[in-house]
């Protein structure tokens, strides 16, 4: 074992106090499993379906000639976009793809891309070559290993860690409850769901979108955890692109505890270690760079780890405990926190009370915006106001300008708002504060309309059975009564009752989330 790799990885683990996640790409599976890499898996679907030798020839050029003239911004994607058209019509129409068409005639019924099941297929096929350096990486994982992120398709990473679960694409990990512990998050979805694959510019574009919220979602595991890249190249887009959305969230104390953790393996014929540097507009984060073709040495440094608290043993844990209290008093001598916090602040000899909730669903996942909206109407959230606007608020703020309640989190915190929301905060004075420039033009029509009907109470029976929050803003301050905004919007939220995919609706609705943000100023801000 090469002692220098031992030492930084053991570093990183001993300033966390937890094992490492790995973050996989397809270096990886070229090198255990012989897959290709993106180029190559592009190259050889060309090859083998379309009748034409200078077809992905013809895609490249296409590509590079868009992305030169800004047309597009990454150009494999772009490739793909490009080839899915005519791929998709000989898997559709050529005699050769008959027996394909027979396997899938379910799936090829459907809205799913012949190309993407395709190419499910062809990387299933792959299987992973055992070796003394696949053996090593299957024992670390079994007891040494937290969890895995990875962007490949392949099914690599479950036949290596057959106890973890696996929750596919972004949906999954959004909407799912995570124990960050043996688990596998498979980012650009999996051959085991064809329509998960994120392949194209259309499907990077949609990635684009959500990947804010699946940044938040992995910024709890970055900064508690070790993370450890491996078959990455350093300038990777999807590394990049998560790294700087998390980048933006800490400040820079935190930015540089969180280059500690992360270490970054490159394959190369020497093994060297040293430190790189990636810049995020003008935030930069350093974190440590090892460049080997040594991976067993990786593998037996994670294997050597003092020995620590199985992660089996603590995800079977986290599904037991719960929350103690069911209100958080920051003022208290006692401290209710998650396991992670308590067991890292404690004295070894401390006694701990494990409290049972029944409903502790909440506990363990990040705060997301329609979070912040629904406590806002019935202050359910129950956690400390400084923790919200410290690890969410200044990050949804700087992410949705104009757009987030603030008042119920930082009354009562003077000046540790946080950069984002100090700037917010002066831009709302009144009620004209929630109201665009065209909403403005509108309202002389608008109160006419609703004359004679001009209070909260007024415009929820002149609209009746429809919804009055597109109208409220119309109100003058005088003409809204607090008390009733608030029984409004509870009523809506009642009105969805536990249908998860309609609260959701109701809490992104830009009306309501406009009268929400009207009721805080009016509760909390004034």
């Amino acid at each position: 074992m090469d002692e220098r790799i031992k030492s930084i990885i053991h570093k990183a683990v001993d300033d966390a106090g937890r094992y490492p996640f790995l973050f996989i790409g397809s270096g990886l599976s070229r090198r255990y499993c012989g897959t290709p890499g993106w180029e190559g898996l592009l190259s050889d679907i060309c090859a083998e379906v379309l009748d034409d030798p200078y077809a992905f020839a013809r895609f490249k050029s296409q590509a590079k000639i868009a992305v030169q003239n800004g047309e597009v911004e990454s150009e494999l994607p772009y490739v793909a976009t490009l080839m899915e058209s005519e791929v998709n019509h000989e898997l559709f129409a050529s005699d050769e793809f008959a027996a394909f068409r027979e396997d899938h005639s379910d799936e090829l019924t459907g809205d799913a891309s012949p190309m993407k099941i395709y190419v499910a297929d062809k990387i299933a096929r792959a299987r992973l070559v055992e070796s003394a350096e696949t053996e090593k990486l299957a024992k670390a994982g079994r007891e040494k290993v937290a969890g895995i992120i990875t962007t490949n398709y392949d099914c690599m990473c479950e036949t290596l860690f057959p106890g973890f679960t696996t929750y596919v694409g972004e949906s999954d990990l959004l909407f799912s409850d995570q124990a960050f512990s043996q688990e596998i998050y498979k980012i650009h979805g999996s051959v085991s769901r064809a329509g998960s694959i994120v392949l194209t510019s259309a499907d990077y574009a949609e990635f684009a979108q959500k990947r804010k919220y699946l940044s938040a979602k992995l910024l709890t595991l970055f900064v508690e955890y070790p993370v450890i890249f491996l078959g990455y190249s350093i300038q990777d887009e999807n590394i990049r692109s998560i790294l700087g959305d998390i980048c933006e969230c800490l400040p820079d104390d935190k930015l540089k505890r969180l280059g500690k953790r992360l270490i970054f393996v490159q394959h190369a014929t020497d093994t060297s270690v040293g430190e790189i540097a990636m810049s995020f507009g003008d935030r930069t984060l350093s974190m440590t760079k090892i460049t080997t073709d040594d991976f067993e040495s990786i593998y037996d440094a994670m294997r050597s780890f003092r020995k620590m608290y199985s992660t089996r043993f603590i995800r079977e844990l986290r599904g037991s405990v719960f929350r103690l209290a069911e209100h958080i008093d920051p003022s208290s001598d006692i401290i209710v926190s998650g396991i992670d916090n308590v067991l890292n602040d404690l004295d070894p000899d401390q006694k701990i009370v494990i409290g049972l909730s029944v409903s502790p669903s909440s506990i363990g996942k990040p705060i997301s915006p329609e979070d912040i909206f629904e406590d806002i109407v019935l202050d359910n959230l129950r956690y400390d106001p400084k923790f919200i606007v410290e690890n969410y608020l200044n990050m949804y703020v700087r992410q949705r300008p104009n757009n987030m309640p603030v008042f119920k989190y930082t009354r009562g915190l003077g000046g540790e708002v946080g950069k984002d929301i100090a700037t917010y905060l002066p831009t709302l004075t009144s009620i004209d504060s929630y109201r665009s420039e065209t909403f403005r033009k509108s309202m002389p029509a608008t109160r006419r309309r609703f004359e004679g009907s001009l209070s909260i109470k007024g415009l929820a029976n002149a609209c009746a059975p429809k919804s009055p929050f597109a109208f409220i803003p119309c109100l003058s301050e005088e003409e809204m009564d607090v008390d009733d905004l608030e029984a409004l919007l509870k009523r809506a939220l009642a009105d969805v009752g536990n249908d998860p995919a309609k609260k959701r609706a109701l809490l992104k609705d830009s009306h309501y989330r406009k009268c929400v943000r009207i009721y805080d100023f009016l509760r909390y801000g004034k």
